[in-house]
């Protein structure tokens, strides 16, 4: 008995795998690129500029009204901190709290061990908007 010779079916779908492929290589990029970036901006938080900022905001009277407690962070931070013998800190961290949202903007930079910031200021988005600078005696 004779039986009749059927093409594989990757043969026979062939366009249909070249579409698969295509989906499945555009995923795992996307989702290495994802990981990548969250990885490098979650690194953020393990550095002193962001616990100092987040300390400040935390006991800051005016960002603990206007927000409510306890005060999250909404995302991960945006930006960079360099640190060796001297370094730098920019970035951007959005908070969300039980009466509203703000954010918290750091700039600074780093000499001779200690952290010195040009710009850290607290914004509750509202309404009504506010800022609050939250650098210390020593930062100004």
């Amino acid at each position: 008995m004779e039986t009749e010779y059927r093409k594989p079916w990757v043969q026979r779908h062939w366009v249909l795998m070249l579409v698969l492929s295509f989906v499945v290589m555009m995923a795992l990029s996307l989702a290495i690129g994802l990981g990548s970036l969250y990885a490098l901006m979650s690194s953020v938080k393990d550095t002193a500029p962001y616990r100092e900022a987040m300390a400040r905001v935390r006991g800051d009277a005016g960002m603990v009204q206007a927000l409510g407690e306890p005060i999250r962070t909404k995302w991960i931070p945006l930006g960079v901190v360099e640190q060796r013998e001297r370094g730098r800190a920019a970035f951007v961290v959005f908070l969300r709290g039980p009466r509203g949202e703000g954010s918290v903007d750091v700039q600074g930079e780093f000499e001779s061990g200690t952290w010195h910031y040009q710009r850290l200021q607290g914004e509750a988005f509202g309404p009504p908007r506010e800022r609050f600078d939250l650098r210390g005696a020593a930062d100004r």
